[in-house]
């Protein structure tokens, strides 16, 4: 199973729906522009290697965003089946219109809580970089075991509980200030992550950092030519994304400003 990453962007970007002709034509110069959400799926990538997925998987994406994971497991695995949830309405209805537009037929989208969630029996659910956004009791652990057949796999990523930054903090203060607000989740070292799947039924079949001194340069870079304006992000981007592959060659497992554990439904 090969996965591609970005290919939705053209139609979920609202800056690029502005000129779809010129976007296209950085997107198949540059790729896929978010340096954060491009680093997040070369994790998810080697992740999805370590789950046995048939080939007419049932998949859930739990906070689909603009559904990048969905699509690129659709697309992969064309005889599956992948449900893309989400809460908010806006991007459920951007997925909506690229799956109109691409004509990928095996994605169904939600907009609810996982809770509310009617479908069951799912091979595989998985959550990047979400649960960080949720109060920690409020996480959908519960309902994600629930839903998934006796077999099934549950991944989640998130961002570390502290960060390690390379440049001045003073360059990231909007980013930090963002991230006091949004990250109300963020509270789990590997251990604690690893603890909560536990506790929550599941089996941990695998529990790792990612994110390194690379990968941190790439995306800090990235961010400060972003701000740069459009030049600054065609300078940056290509650097960006070579140092975030080195990381993931060279990066060793002690630590990380990311953490990943997958667990399973054990069969009774």
């Amino acid at each position: 199973m090969e996965l591609t990453f970005g290919t939705a962007q053209i139609y979920t970007s609202e800056r690029m729906k502005k000129a779809p002709k010129l976007a296209k034509l950085f997107h198949k110069v540059f790729g896929y522009t978010n340096v954060g959400n491009y680093a997040r799926f070369t994790v998810f990538k080697e992740m999805v290697k370590k789950i046995p997925l048939k080939a007419d998987a049932k998949i859930l994406d739990l906070g689909t965003g603009y559904g990048e994971y969905s699509f690129s497991l659709a697309q992969a695995l064309p005889q599956s089946e992948v449900h893309s949830l989400d809460i908010d309405k806006e991007r459920i209805n951007s997925v909506n219109e690229a799956i109109s537009r691409s004509g990928i037929e095996n994605i169904n989208t939600h907009c609810k809580l996982t809770e509310d969630l009617e479908e069951k029996e799912f091979d595989f659910i998985f959550s990047i970089d979400v649960f960080e956004h949720i109060a920690p009791e409020q996480m959908p652990f519960k309902a994600a075991y629930d839903r998934l057949k006796p077999g099934g796999h549950f991944m989640v990523k998130i961002p570390y509980v502290t960060q390690r930054t390379i440049f001045p903090e003073k360059y990231f203060e909007d980013h930090h200030e963002w991230l006091e607000d949004e990250h109300i989740g963020q509270v789990y070292d590997l251990h604690g992550l690893e603890t909560r799947f536990i506790e929550e039924g599941f089996k941990v079949v695998h529990a790792s950092y990612s994110d390194g001194w690379y990968a941190r340069l790439g995306w800090e870079l990235a961010y400060l030519g972003k701000k740069a304006g459009v030049i600054g992000q065609m300078l940056t981007l290509p650097l960006a994304k070579m140092l975030i592959h080195f990381d993931r060659m060279f990066h060793v497992n002690t630590w990380g400003n990311a953490i990943q554990v997958i667990g399973i439904k054990e069969k009774k």
